[in-house]
């Protein structure tokens, strides 16, 4: 392994008292860190301090990339002042180094072989080079995803280098796909964190109670606030699942055979099919937990992906619920799939749905919210975050028909379940729904083929257990 310089003591070193937030993004061992933040949170100093006890270790190489070099130069200027400056190595001659905005030439090159610099992305020709050991993205928002996979990430192989990525976030771009990677368990490499300007309790002692953090937000536009102080990715006007905050929302869930579960459905051919999982706690609490979300595909086909994906021990299925506009996919999906509802009244007020949606998302007494996504749940993620209406400036119109046409899939699947549930009273177990003696012949009462019945609807099926659907193995 090798050579590690502690932090904490370096820290100490230099006078450098991190706040708690702050922490937690220098604890973190991720090869890829990526944090976004409101204004005055401390990003530039955190980033330049974690950077910093890496200088300190021979041969190392260390690229400082702004989209332009005066963005560059933020995080340079902190280290500069404190290992030039405090720690008193700007009196040793050996140090090469070099301070000039203007020609744009920004490096220290110690005497142990390692060197940092500032690069800027518009001059694309010098982002090549030997392998580096780290490249901290400044304000990565304002950079290309172009100059991250083209230039930068390569550059990191040789050494498996690491990055750093710290910005004040700009809507759903692809430092969003990034930061959204580290907070799925599946990527270990990467880890986020979301930091709103109030995490900073050196400058706002109060946290969000703070009177400078209130007056911004009675005298700032409320998606400007969220944004630039919140460090919300996703707020902009217009944005119908407002409550909905992925650091919050998003939460793994393991199913439970002791809760009951449903299936709602929004159908689709050339547009997605979405079938969103779901469970209802104890407490009213519904946990998302799975999704279905295939275009280009029949109903049978759908039906049949479903009935044969690995399922969890104990699994069942209480119900399901559909978009009573295509009344041939609700009967086909009872016959062949699960007892499905589809009241009309859960597709025509959509408003009512919506509020209900809403009332679930809010937080509850115990500090938890009603409403959780597991993190595999992309495609409904996605949809909560961009769902939006849209601005015409024609009072007398439903917000229906103002709201997206598209990317909505999921958001009307979950609409029509939470509406049969909490509005319509769809509560009943499967079992109360229909007599098993009216199934259809291989029809368990979980809605499963079962026995022969499967090996006579498709002879075909390899002992793998696994078919081939239009060229894709499943």
């Amino acid at each position: 392994m090798g050579k590690v310089i502690d932090k904490a003591a370096y820290f100490k070193e230099i006078g450098y008292e991190p706040h708690e937030a702050q922490w937690g993004f220098h604890k973190s061992l991720a090869r890829f860190k990526i944090a976004v933040c409101g204004r005055r949170f401390g990003k530039t100093q955190m980033t330049a301090k974690d950077i910093e006890p890496l200088l300190l270790i021979p041969g190392k190489r260390v690229w400082l990339v702004g989209s332009t070099y005066a963005l560059g130069e933020k995080e340079f200027r902190v280290i500069w002042q404190d290992m030039m400056v405090k720690l008193g190595f700007g009196k040793d001659n050996e140090i090469r180094r070099s301070y000039n905005l203007q020609q744009g030439s920004m490096f220290i090159e110690f005497p142990w072989d390692t060197k940092i610099e500032v690069k800027s992305a518009d001059r694309k020709d010098t982002l090549v080079g030997d392998g580096l050991d780290l490249v901290v993205m400044c304000e990565a928002c304002k950079h290309t995803k172009d100059t991250w996979e083209r230039f930068l990430q390569p550059a990191l192989s040789d050494k498996r280098g690491s990055a750093i990525f710290t910005t004040t976030p700009h809507g759903q771009d692809w430092v969003y796909e990034l930061w959204q990677l580290g907070m799925n368990e599946e990527f270990p490499d990467y880890e986020s964190w979301q930091y709103p300007s109030w995490e900073n309790r050196i400058i706002y002692p109060t946290g969000a109670d703070d009177p400078e953090i209130i007056r911004m937000q009675k005298t700032m536009s409320n998606d400007w606030f969220l944004q630039e102080i919140g460090a919300d990715f996703t707020s902009f006007s217009g944005k119908i699942y407002g409550e909905f905050v992925e650091k919050t929302h998003v939460v793994k869930h393991e199913y439970r055979p002791d809760w009951p579960n449903y299936i709602a459905f929004d159908f689709g051919f050339v547009n997605p099919l979405a079938a969103i999982e779901f469970q209802i706690g104890p407490q009213d609490t519904i946990h998302i937990w799975r999704e279905h979300y295939m275009p280009n595909m029949t109903m049978d086909d759908h039906i049949f992906l479903m009935q044969h994906r690995i399922q969890p021990p104990g699994y069942k299925i209480d119900l399901c619920f559909g978009d009573a506009a295509d009344p041939e996919a609700v009967e086909k999906l009872s016959r062949e799939f699960c007892p499905t509802l589809a009241d009309p009244v859960s597709k025509e007020n959509w408003r009512e749905g919506v509020e209900t949606v809403k009332r679930s998302l809010k937080m509850r007494e115990n500090g938890v919210p009603g409403l959780t996504v597991d993190p595999r749940c992309r495609n409904t993620i996605r949809e909560f975050n961009n769902y939006k209406s849209q601005d015409t400036g024609k009072a007398d119109r439903n917000p229906r028909e103002d709201a997206k046409k598209n990317d909505d899939h999921a958001m009307d699947a979950i609409r029509y379940g939470l509406v049969h549930i909490f509005i319509l009273g769809a509560r009943t177990r499967l079992s109360d729904v229909i007599d098993p003696n009216t199934l259809k012949p291989g029809l368990s009462d979980s809605g499963y083929i079962s026995g022969n019945s499967f090996v006579e609807r498709f002879p075909n099926l390899s002992s793998s257990g696994f078919v081939t659907l239009g060229g894709q193995r499943f």
